[in-house]
């Protein structure tokens, strides 16, 4: 089985207006940009992983994946990297996969920190609506 662990509340850059992003430097706003998002999906662990005390509602939801090999949903954890220049790639998001932010609302409301996704349907359903970021 897998574990995964979800991004459930905004990031706290999430708050500064348009005002704020525009003065930052260049380097700040590129960090601004690629800041984690609700939905994200931070890290994919094995069955049984004992997650710490912050890795919980409000910040953090687990989903577990009965029947599906770590190896299948590893790759949810990339980065979205700019690799025009070979030499110099540019991450444009710390994430390239998320869940669908509906998705993760519904499981906040259950509240649950633990989400256990059973049939095997609603665990490909659940795959098939990561969200590849593209940008």
């Amino acid at each position: 089985m897998a574990e995964l662990l979800i991004r459930a509340s905004k990031h706290w850059l999430d708050d500064h207006t348009q005002e704020q992003v525009d003065a930052m430097p260049q380097n700040e706003k590129e960090s601004y940009n690629a800041r984690t998002q609700i939905g994200d999906i931070i890290i994919v662990k094995p069955d049984g992983w004992e997650w710490g005390k912050e890795e919980c509602l409000p910040t953090f939801l687990v989903i577990k994946l009965p029947q599906v090999d770590v190896a299948t949903v590893e790759h949810f954890t990339q980065t979205l990297t700019d690799r025009t220049n070979q030499d110099l790639p540019k991450l444009l998001k710390r994430r390239k996969y998320r869940v669908p932010q509906i998705l993760v609302e519904n499981y906040a409301l259950m509240g649950e920190s633990v989400v256990t996704v059973y049939l095997t349907d609603r665990q490909q359903q659940f795959i098939n609506n990561v969200i590849e970021k593209t940008s």
